[in-house]
């Protein structure tokens, strides 16, 4: 099938169309002409919706799910659906299954399962077994069966010997990486939300941001040493960034990613004690906050990751202190982002913290929108009003803390694996 996506911006930063209006043309596949004007022969499908931009499709690096063993929380084609609904053509999937994707086994059972689903879902396989720090996974056999980088998740490794080991894998596996959640429970056990000012009323227990730097510094210092190649995941703090900014002077492998969580909402927003938004990393101040901001704006912060984690209700609809940690966010990623603006410069920044960066960082297929490359696209529109309400939710759970909420932003679809998905 060809498809003539007509009269569309093209914000790739890469490529040499960027913030040019053009008609492309894409059939089987590949990007067949670039143009101001193509005329569609009769079997073209033709695309428009006025105001509408192009982009390399988008790539989630921190997604989590259900499958395989917590079916009730999400199924891989429900999780492909809710991606294509939020613009993503790619997405890493954690490792914090039952098992644990920490053997080729259970990376072949996704690179498997995936192969016949709208998007590229790539494995992201477990440091050390069951996720339990204890003893290292099968790294070399899970990365030639696919996995693209590796990770405890939210659990992170605590374990210094464990986490050097892991680094030195990848300068065995120069294409892999290690993604860090750097976060020190022991310095705020059963802690439920950020120590501030904001949540000192809330008899909760709290988590002081040196749970998280104090862990930074650590990673980053076995990092220096092992000359490894390492993503911090999803910093939240302003000393976390601090330390990153110092640190990337000096070590060309050192990566950062924030949740779009903490770019959007701050401890203050936990006073109404929702549970959807008990997340971890806890939302933070608003010096924190504009913190990470600074950080993405100076490219301290490589990427933007929706860290989609669903919960079923038996685990998500309690009281906020026993609630279990984690919000969907796929499909409403990128329309939390334009709630701050829909100018180009920051659709721009969106592109390249959630494709460019996150391709190049992670070795994934290149996808810049020119004459003759493999055709991967997002097609969205920063201004279209809509609604997110539990009634068109993808997700198999529904634990999102923006439930019938009107945005500003939306993916009008998604072409990927030779197929064009419209939402």
């Amino acid at each position: 099938m060809e498809y003539l996506f007509q009269n569309v911006t093209i914000l790739d930063p890469l490529g040499s169309h960027h913030l040019k209006q053009r008609d492309v043309l894409v059939a089987n596949g590949k990007i067949i002409k670039i143009a101001t004007k193509i005329n569609p022969a009769p079997k073209v499908k033709v695309l428009s919706s006025k105001n509408s931009y192009l982009s390399p499709g988008w790539v989630d690096v921190a997604c989590y799910g259900g499958e395989p063993g917590f079916e009730e929380r999400e199924v891989l084609n429900k999780l492909s659906d809710a991606a294509i609904a939020g613009g993503y053509s790619r997405i890493c999937y954690m490792p914090n299954t039952n098992p644990s994707l920490h053997s080729k086994s259970e990376i072949h059972f996704i690179t498997h399962r995936q192969s016949s689903l709208p998007i590229t879902i790539h494995p992201i396989g477990a440091i050390s077994k069951n996720n339990e720090a204890i003893e290292m996974a099968e790294i070399l056999q899970m990365h030639k069966a696919g996995a693209v980088g590796f990770s405890d998740g939210n659990q992170g490794i605590k374990k210094s010997g464990l986490l050097r080991r892991a680094l030195e894998y990848t300068r065995l596996i120069p294409q892999s990486i290690i993604i860090q959640h750097s976060y020190d429970a022991d310095l705020s056990p059963n802690a439920q939300v950020h120590e501030s000012v904001e949540t000192s009323t809330l008899g909760l227990r709290t988590s002081p941001s040196v749970a998280e730097f104090s862990a930074v510094q650590r990673d980053i210092s076995i990092l220096e040493y092992t000359q490894g190649r390492m993503l911090i995941n999803k910093l939240s703090c302003a000393e976390s960034v601090s330390l990153v900014r110092k640190f990337k002077k000096e070590l060309s492998k050192l990566f950062a990613s924030v949740s779009i969580f903490n770019l959007m909402f701050r401890d203050a927003d936990v006073k109404e004690f929702s549970s959807g938004l008990k997340l971890l990393p806890p939302l933070r101040s608003k010096s924190d906050q504009l913190a990470l901001w600074k950080g993405l704006n100076d490219n301290t912060i490589d990427i933007i990751v929706s860290d989609h984690h669903p919960l079923n209700p038996e685990l998500k609809d309690l009281e906020f202190q026993n609630a279990g940690f984690g919000a969907i966010s796929l499909e409403t990623a990128f329309a939390l982002f334009c709630s701050n603006s829909q100018d180009e410069q920051h659709l721009s920044q969106w592109v390249t913290k959630c494709s460019l960066n996150p391709r190049k960082i992670l070795s994934l297929p290149d996808a810049t929108i020119e004459e003759g490359n493999a055709a991967e696209l997002t097609w969205f529109d920063p201004n279209n009003l809509w609604t997110y309400s539990s009634g068109n939710i993808k997700s198999l759970s529904k634990n999102s803390p923006v439930l019938d909420k009107e945005f500003r932003g939306k993916s009008l679809g998604v072409y990927s694996k030779n197929q064009l998905f419209i939402n």
